[in-house]
């Protein structure tokens, strides 16, 4: 099968499409055809070494863990799916035509949207899933100020936080600010001009998706007992402790029960994936590098068959 492999840690150009033999499946596993693969920061983060203390691999690897596709097949211990159905999720190895998967981290496919939509939303929907509704319980009246909130994470965790009945506020550049008012934000903060804390001083929580100076700021836009949670760095428990809010660093977990939630509320409408751009597999290099650039507006996705 073709696979896009890497053989050391580096910068894009280590990306290879070459042969690699079909994964065998274990019992609790499903072989998924795929269809499309999602691409990632941590993908990039993985190439490039910057995780290598954290999250150690072997060599020649397979990058990727988004995917959408089909169960070609179905290991003896795997009951809620069969061969042939259409299943979206994470695998080891997702920029090939096969990738093992275990079935717990899987879901059937949302019914209203493409295999390509499908790939866009594990890893993004699920961190924003386990932000909003796992670990702030956003619910109706909060105020929810969201950093980064265009990107994919973000614009899952705006709309999941209208759904609970939140007030969402964003900081975005000017050229999402339409896109995410069409998503329900009542005010778009333009990074490049303002500073959020002059406008925000007592939000409900704050969901930081971009790190830095953002996240050192926002200690001071949450009020006392609110939440601070971001995906990028460690936080300043002293800070936090001085102000009197919880904060936490978020590391997403793997959860085909959480995404089967989330495809039932796409199925619903009531979230969209947001896909920017669509490559072949041979083109997995310049798809990783204008991910890795931050130009992108929506997901990036593969498409393999």
């Amino acid at each position: 099968m073709k696979a896009v492999r890497i053989h050391s840690y580096g910068n894009a150009d280590q990306l290879k499409v070459e042969e690699a033999p079909k994964p065998e499946i274990a019992k609790d596993e499903i072989l998924v055809k795929i269809y499309d693969a999602g691409i990632n920061p941590v993908d990039w983060k993985i190439r490039a070494g910057y995780l290598k203390t954290v999250m150690p691999k072997k060599f020649p690897l397979t990058m990727g863990q988004d995917i959408a596709g089909l169960a070609a097949e179905v290991g003896s211990d795997v009951n809620q799916f069969k061969p042939g159905d259409e299943i979206f999720g994470f695998a080891t190895g997702a920029y090939a035509e096969y990738a093992a998967a275990k079935a717990s981290e899987l879901a059937h496919k949302p019914r209203s949207v493409n295999f390509a939509s499908a790939a866009a939303i594990p890893t993004v929907g699920l961190t924003a899933w386990q932000i909003v509704i796992d670990t702030i319980q956003v619910s109706t009246g909060h105020s929810v100020l969201i950093h980064g909130a265009a990107g994919g994470v973000g614009s899952f965790a705006v709309q999941l936080a209208k759904w609970r009945g939140a007030r969402v506020l964003a900081t975005a550049s000017p050229e999402d600010a339409n896109y995410l008012k069409g998503l329900g934000v009542e005010q778009v903060i333009n990074y490049k001009a303002e500073r959020f804390e002059d406008k925000v001083k007592d939000a409900d929580a704050v969901i930081d998706l971009v790190g830095g100076q953002t996240l050192q700021r926002s200690y001071q836009a949450v009020k006392p007992g609110g939440w601070l949670v971001t995906t990028v760095a460690p936080v300043d428990e002293n800070e936090a402790r001085k102000r009197g809010i919880r904060a936490m660093l978020l590391f997403m977990k793997r959860n085909g029960s959480e995404l089967a939630q989330i495809a039932e509320l796409v199925d619903q409408g009531i979230l969209k994936p947001r896909v920017d751009q669509i490559f072949p597999l041979s083109e997995a290099k310049r798809a990783q590098e204008l991910n890795e650039s931050g130009q992108s507006h929506g997901k990036i996705v593969l498409q393999v068959a």
